[in-house]
């Protein structure tokens, strides 16, 4: 009887440790959570200026973290509920459509976007103007059509392109094969491809020998990159429209055994910045990510305050190689 006694008594506190711990664990935060329509994440503690979201294509590329970086902290600064939310991947233009027209129905204060596809976040963003909800874009300087957008934040794609152009030309000494790494349609892809095919008109030394669509995906880029080095062996140098398209150009390069060509991409991702320390990427357009969702929010403050902003707020680009990516890597 005193065995069965004992028992029933370490059962018993036995039961009452599991209840304390689990209370003590608590539950899931908000910021770890996620939902079949995007990625999300909440900060701050205080939101006393209400919400505001920030809404990137995707978070397959760091780039986008590296927006988020600079606008988190500057939002939260501000007083602001800060909420991001994504679409899974770059190419889901829905997806991003309804994370918008979900944003209006909560009467968030106002919307800071990166868009997928111009056309299609148009009419998400009507729907914000009829909402009197203001609406900032980021990593973009081409108006969209048909809606009111109070401010565009981003550096000059076309420029960068063309800077890439200047900095193939000086490196290959006026004389180089390139193959091209395209992301999906769009702007990005018009404005990176178009500025470098531009300015290599200046140089008729440079030629593009071929270029494949890689979505803005390392493992896509890669395969295309195989495909054209197959197909053009002389391909002299890769030029991918973001970092993760440059950097599987790169794993491609490694894989073929080619280590003369050069490879570089656009962003100035953590990742490409290491990849170019440790010499597996020759370059990237490194364009400030953390300034422009940074700006993006103090554009979105001021307007919400009733102040007035540029309708362009122009960020800065410079190309990161091995002489100078220390000074970028933090």
């Amino acid at each position: 009887m005193k065995n069965k006694g004992l028992k029933k008594i370490m059962v018993l506190l036995l039961t009452l440790f599991v209840v304390f711990s689990l209370a003590a664990c608590g539950s899931p935060k908000q910021s770890e959570t996620g939902s079949s329509s995007g990625q999300a994440q909440t900060g701050g503690s205080g939101g006393n200026a209400g919400e505001i979201a920030f809404v990137p294509p995707g978070m397959v590329s760091p780039f986008y973290a590296g927006t988020i970086s600079g606008a988190k902290p500057t939002a939260e600064k501000l007083g602001y509920k800060f909420t991001v939310l994504s679409p899974e991947r770059e190419s889901d233009f829905a997806g991003q459509v309804k994370i918008v027209e979900d944003l209006v129905t909560r009467k968030v204060k106002g919307i800071a976007l990166c868009a997928i596809n111009a056309d299609a976040i148009a009419a998400a963003v009507r729907k914000a103007n009829e909402a009197n909800i203001p609406v900032v874009v980021f990593n973009s300087l081409t108006e969209l059509q048909n809606c009111e957008v109070k401010a565009y934040v981003g550096y000059d794609q076309r420029a960068g392109g063309r800077k890439v152009a200047d900095y193939v030309n000086k490196v290959k000494n006026g004389k180089a094969k390139v193959a091209i790494i395209e992301g999906l349609p769009g702007y990005h892809t018009t404005e990176r491809k178009g500025g470098f095919e531009e300015q290599i008109k200046s140089y008729p030394g440079i030629q593009v020998v071929a270029f494949q669509p890689g979505d803005w995906e390392r493992e896509k880029s890669m395969n295309a990159a195989t495909n054209m080095l197959q197909a053009h062996p002389e391909i002299e140098v890769f030029y991918g429209l973001s970092d993760e398209m440059a950097l599987g150009a790169a794993q491609a390069c490694k894989a073929a055994g080619r280590n003369d060509i050069l490879t570089i991409g656009i962003d100035g991702n953590p990742n490409a910045l290491e990849a170019i320390k440790n010499g597996e990427l020759t370059a990237t357009l490194y364009v400030y990510p953390d300034v422009i969702g940074a700006k993006a929010i103090e554009a979105l403050d001021k307007i919400l305050k009733g102040e007035t902003v540029d309708k362009m707020i122009v960020t800065d680009s410079i190309i990161a190689d091995k002489s100078n990516v220390d000074q970028f890597l933090k």
